[in-house]
């Protein structure tokens, strides 16, 4: 058939319009079509059928108020249909069409059959499904040659049809494999692009993966899924966003799947194998993640009452159990974590569950006073939960009806506390909010659970409020209150190891408290069950090495040490903090004190220097940035479009890949996203905090002809190192904004200054020992430099002045340690002898009548020196008791005390 330049002008226009879908052009497109090409009423009136088709379809989504966001909820079983037009809408198009039929060409006939059997499956009519077969029986889908333009997407259309007809009549294989041939022709024309075609590819590649996932095929859904997602990266932004969010759930749920099975998938190509490595699918799980949460949140609003936005919840329970399992990451990982819950809770509204994943994020993040916050809120939360939950039927609920209802479990709320008792004890040493939290758990426990599910649970909480009556009964200034509080604090422990025999935190936990108590024979008993049931625990040998030093057994405590030492990874050679956990670097490094004061004990003060050097080159590789704080994060939205754009760049067209395009949904995420109170969170990783650097270039032996004396601040170590351990910054990344420093790096900053000036106190005490004045001056002075808040530091400096008989001068030192820390035990005690020394004896009674009540309760030169100023006051039976209390104590301490060697 031969057409006029003018005829051919109008069809051109005419097919681009119908890839367009718009239908107010097509009349007048029909009309001046037929006019100028009187062969063309098939195509006029096909055209028009399909706008027929169109409108009425819009028309019944407005009358049922049905948008896409029906499709939020879609399962492999049950996908949301859009609603069905009554025949009679369309029945005098499709008689136009069919009275009309023969007159048009071959073509045209077979891709009117298509229209016709698109229209018949848009009907409610009770024979839509054998309309449709026999619309489409003389037609071959896929044709044997693939037409272009809007021809091609017709067959698509065919294609689909005839997909989703036999989906209907429950031939899902069949129907699976004309869904399959749309992602081949799509494949195989990567440069067609119309409306229409990307409106059918959508539906086959959708429907494709959700079948694939109701014959239980995971791995040939996720091939869908993976095309689907490789095809939306070129279509509109805001096109069919819920389908979207509802593939990237279906998607995330069978790569964490596989992830779980290590990645072992039968039947995968060789060009596959590698997609399904750990590696590669932590990396599309967190591209995917991505993905789903701008898809979702693009189609969902703020709640209005009563509203729960419960698929919000469960994407952010998807996304957390996702990356426990992909593994906690580095610190801008744990960082991009806190600021997804914070958006989640933008879109809803004081969420218990979204508050239960902030806390545990903010928790391992490192974030203790933001943690503390949601903390709070949760567990008042809480408390109106138990309320709603009361009025929810008596049966079980299920985890799915938790999320839709927002009602914490008693398991969720009790872990909740649990995880608030450590916090508070252990990271912030906070005692009576500690034992609060663990007190409330094991409440819980009691009444609302069955003892074996909440096992572990009991067993945390009395291991934690064990440790809140010891901080308890540390703190304590009443000396009566102190026996009770320490008798609860090993009852606690003592009820742990019942619950778990064979957990060794008990055990240990338990021989400290012991220890802190000066029961040296029990404490030896329970730490060596401790050993016995993990040998490779440096704290528990450390604990050890101590007991036996309180039992003045330095030889032997110096042999165990030798061997505790060797249990650890940082005894290697070639550890470089990278290979081994820092945590676990810093009990090493704390027992490698500990050696080096035995050693000085054992074979003298020469002898103590030798491995100072060693020290503090262990130290800078303790105190290194940990390899957490260093490197982008995996779900850093701007690193997945940077790895998308190179994975555009090298054709990676069998896996994930990202969006090119400008307008992406993901690009108009803000930085700023999160709440106010995450903000601070944004951007920097929190842990690269000016760690000092020890100055061990030349021997500690040497200091005191080194004539160098270190005046600036310390560099820390990654900065003394070249710039690799900054990742270089692409073009597409965000500017770096300002960032607090997590409380976890703020910690471990005080944690490295307090060991380094530790070290240089070891070397002053040395020197001191030696008659070495000069060069214990300096060492103290390194360490005034290094932590000028830390009252040992002036301490130290008034035993140098004692030493060189400066008393004067040594009291004002004594004094600014008293400025720093009114209570402490060794500087209130050297105080007190000195009233003694002077006879002042009421001043030295009041010092150290207070010491020895207070935390110098363990101090034997505190209790020796009150016994001696009961002697010279001839209250003679008093001074017998704190002497022979004084010469227990004695006898029965470490060579380093417990709390500040195991701390």
């Amino acid at each position: 058939m031969n057409l006029t330049p003018k005829a051919q002008t109008i069809e051109r226009d005419f097919q681009n319009a119908r890839a367009k879908a718009n239908y107010t052009a097509f009349p007048e497109f029909a009309r001046r079509y037929v006019k100028h090409n009187k062969d063309g009423v098939v195509l006029a009136n096909t055209a028009l059928l399909e706008m027929t088709v169109g409108e009425a379809e819009a028309k019944a989504r407005i009358a049922q108020n049905w948008t896409q966001s029906a499709s939020l909820d879609d399962t492999p079983e049950s996908i949301a249909y859009s609603p069905l037009v009554t025949p009679d809408t369309i029945q005098e198009a499709v008689e136009k069409l069919e009275g009309v039929l023969t007159r048009g060409t071959e073509e045209h006939q077979e891709y009117a059959a298509i229209v016709l059997a698109r229209s018949a499956l848009a009907t409610d009519a009770p024979d839509r499904l054998q309309r449709v077969a026999h619309y489409l029986q003389n037609i071959q889908l896929p044709p044997a040659r693939i037409p272009m333009g809007y021809n091609l997407a017709l067959v698509v259309c065919g294609l689909t049809v005839k997909g989703m007809t036999l989906e209907e009549e429950g031939r899902i294989t069949e129907a699976i494999v004309s869904y399959d041939n749309v992602s081949l022709l799509i494949q195989s024309n990567p440069n067609e692009r119309s409306d229409e075609l990307t409106s059918w590819t959508e539906h086959a590649l959708y429907r494709a993966g959700m079948l694939k996932l109701r014959q239980g095929d995971q791995l040939a859904a996720i091939r869908s899924f993976r095309a689907y997602h490789n095809q939306a990266q070129l279509w509109p932004g805001q096109f069919r966003l819920a389908r979207r969010a509802t593939v990237y759930r279906h998607l995330a749920a069978a790569l964490s799947s596989s992830l779980k099975t290590q990645g072992t998938q039968a039947n995968t190509t060789t060009d596959e194998q590698s997609q399904f490595v750990p590696a590669a699918l932590s990396l599309e799980i967190a591209q995917i993640h991505a993905y789903w949460e701008d898809s979702l949140y693009a189609v969902t609003a703020f709640p209005k009452a009563d509203e729960k936005n419960w698929r919000v919840l469960s994407m952010i329970e998807q996304i957390v159990e996702d990356r426990k399992l992909i593994g906690p990451g580095n610190d801008a990982d744990k960082r991009v974590l806190v600021e997804t819950i914070y958006r989640a809770s933008q879109k809803t509204f004081q969420s218990p569950r979204i508050l239960r994943f902030l806390f545990f994020a903010l928790v391992e993040m490192g974030q203790h006073d933001e943690a503390v916050l949601a903390l709070k809120s949760y567990l008042d939360l809480a408390e109106i939960n138990l309320k709603v939950k009361a009025n929810v039927a008596e049966e079980v609920l299920t985890n799915e009806q938790r999320i839709r209802l927002d009602i914490e479990s008693e398991y969720d709320i009790t872990s909740v506390m649990v995880e608030g008792s450590r916090l508070y004890g252990k990271e912030l040493g906070q005692a009576t909010e500690a034992l609060a939290c663990a007190e409330k758990a094991l409440s819980n426990i009691q009444q609302y659970l069955e003892q074996e599910e909440a096992r572990d649970l009991s067993f945390y909480a009395n291991i934690y409020r064990g440790i809140s009556y010891g901080l308890q009964a540390a703190q304590a200034q009443e000396p009566e209150a102190r026996p009770s509080l320490y008798a609860k604090a090993i009852e606690s422990f003592e009820k742990a190891t019942e619950i778990a025999p064979a957990a060794y935190e008990a055990h240990y936990y338990l021989a400290l408290q012991q220890a802190e108590m000066r029961d040296v024979p029990k404490a030896i008993v329970s730490v060596k069950q401790s050993l016995g049931l993990n040998s490779a625990h440096i704290p528990s040998w450390h604990l050890l090495v101590l007991l036996l030093s309180a039992q003045k057994d330095y030889e032997r405590a110096l042999s165990i040490c030798a061997v505790g030492l060797k249990e650890s990874d940082w005894d290697l050679p070639q550890t470089d903090g990278f290979s081994a956990s820092q945590l676990d670097g810093e009990d090493y490094l704390a027992l490698r004190i500990t050696q080096a004061a035995l050693i000085e004990q054992v074979s003298g003060a020469e002898a103590a220097l030798e491995p100072q050097e060693a020290l503090f080159v262990l130290y800078t590789k303790v105190f290194a940035p940990e390899p957490s704080s260093l490197g982008e994060s995996l779900y850093d939205i701007q690193n997945i479009r940077r790895r998308d754009q190179s994975d555009i760049e090298i054709n990676t067209s069998s896996t994930v890949v990202g969006r090119p395009r400008a307008g992406s949904i993901l690009s108009v995420r803000s930085k700023s996203g999160a709440s106010d109170i995450g903000q601070g969170l944004s951007v920097s990783n929190g842990s690269n905090l000016d760690i000092p650097k020890a100055n061990y270039a030349s021997s500690i032996t040497s200091i005191g002809s080194s004539g160098s004396k270190k005046r600036g601040k310390l560099i820390p170590a990654a900065a003394a190192a070249s710039g690799s351990a900054t990742l270089p910054k692409s073009l597409l990344s965000a500017p770096i904004a300002a960032q607090r420093p997590t409380t976890k790096s703020v910690q471990r900053t005080s944690r490295a200054n307090k060991v380094l000036a530790t070290l240089w106190l070891l070397s002053a005490s040395a020197f001191r020992r030696l008659d070495r004045m000069e060069e214990s001056l300096r060492a103290i002075e390194e360490a005034e430099h290094i932590d000028a808040s830390n009252p040992d530091v002036w301490y130290n400096l008034g035993l140098l002045y004692v030493a060189q008989g400066d008393h004067e001068t040594a009291s004002v030192s004594f004094s600014k340690a008293l400025a720093l820390a009114p209570y402490h035990p060794a500087c209130l005690t050297r105080v007190g002898q000195s009233y003694l020394e002077a006879g002042s004896l009421e001043m030295a009674e009041s010092v150290l009548d207070t010491t020895t009540k207070s935390q110098g309760w363990n101090s034997a030169e505190a209790w020796f020196y009150l016994g001696k100023v009961f002697e010279a006051s001839d209250r003679l039976v008093r001074a017998k008791e704190c002497l022979w209390y004084a010469l227990d104590l004695e006898q029965s301490r470490p060579i380093r005390d417990f709390t500040v060697a195991l701390q």
